[in-house]
């Protein structure tokens, strides 16, 4: 059996159409289409039903399919490997961030980590945990930094924890709930029927983790609205007119003096794992291994 470049049939099968795959691979779509011709040759099988739009694979194909996706995976695996036993020490990291995490992590990381490290280059990938796991199961990243609640299920990934962070509660420090804690760092879940809440959107860990805590506490907020954009939330808080929930690494970045202030819940605190993420089975790489060991190391010496 031949294989014929799988990385041209994942591409296909991912794009749905010959037309959208060729220009992604920048080559001509006849070209692409005497491939299909030549891998179904080889194989004496249909891998395409060529009737359906977008093109749709046959049985034989979802399991050529299966094939091809752990082909990539191995000769993946193998270059990485050679390359460290190569002691490579230069290269690129494919790097996923949860949205916002990036502007807390990497100004607070990356400057100390460049300087030891002048010769990794991070290529940055940011988005939704739902889109970083699609990236990690498709090798499109190499490993995601992300929050994540300890009740979640990873499935396919593996992680390691870099830090144990608290999610604190941002309020406006003029409503008058705030000022009648006289100065206590913790409120009771009463606030939610004081403070109107805003959330983040549906598929965050955040609005996973906040949406649990309430339910377990059977809590029901007054909601303002939701948001993508935790900033926007903070801003609004600052203004008077919402709370909202802050992981403690941007509530050390996103402070507003005199404004926000940050309290703990009762009687539950809200507590997760900022992890590193990667695919099961597949090779760390060496760059890898040395970013997540220089982020434990970095959270290990600011807690000390």
């Amino acid at each position: 059996m031949q294989t014929l470049n799988p990385d041209y049939f994942l591409k296909i099968v991912e794009c749905g159409s010959l037309t959208k795959a060729a220009e992604e691979l920048i080559v001509s779509q006849p070209s692409l289409s005497q491939y299909i011709r030549r891998l179904e040759r080889s194989l004496d099988a249909k891998l395409f039903d060529r009737k359906s739009s977008p093109m749709k694979l046959t049985y034989t194909g979802e399991r050529y399919y299966q094939y091809a996706l752990k082909l990539r995976d191995m000769n993946r695996n193998i270059q990485n490997e050679i390359s460290d036993i190569q002691n490579q020490t230069s290269g690129r990291l494919k790097l996923g961030v949860t949205l916002w995490r990036g502007a807390c992590l990497l100004p607070d990381i990356y400057p100390e980590f460049n300087s030891e490290y002048p010769n990794i280059k991070i290529e940055l990938f940011e988005g939704r945990f739902n889109r970083l796991q699609r990236a990690l199961m498709n090798n499109m990243i190499d490993i995601a930094v992300a929050p994540m609640p300890r009740s979640a299920n990873f499935g396919e990934l593996f992680y390691e924890t870099l830090l144990e962070e608290r999610i604190f509660l941002a309020v406006p420090s003029n409503h008058p709930y705030v000022l009648s804690l006289n100065g206590k760092n913790s409120a009771g879940l009463d606030i939610f029927s004081q403070i109107p809440l805003i959330i983040t959107k549906p598929g965050q860990n955040l609005t996973y983790e906040v949406e649990s805590f309430f339910a377990k506490n059977h809590v029901d907020p007054i909601i303002l609205f939701d948001t993508d954009n935790l900033t926007t939330a903070i801003n609004l808080v600052a203004e008077g007119i919402a709370c909202t929930f802050v992981p403690e690494e941007g509530a050390k970045i996103c402070r507003r003096e005199g404004r926000v202030t940050f309290l703990m819940t009762e009687p539950q605190i809200l507590v997760w794992d900022l992890v590193a993420v990667y695919k099961k089975g597949s090779y760390l790489n060496n760059i890898s291994r040395t970013f997540i060991d220089f982020m434990k190391r970095h959270f290990s010496e600011a807690k000390a």
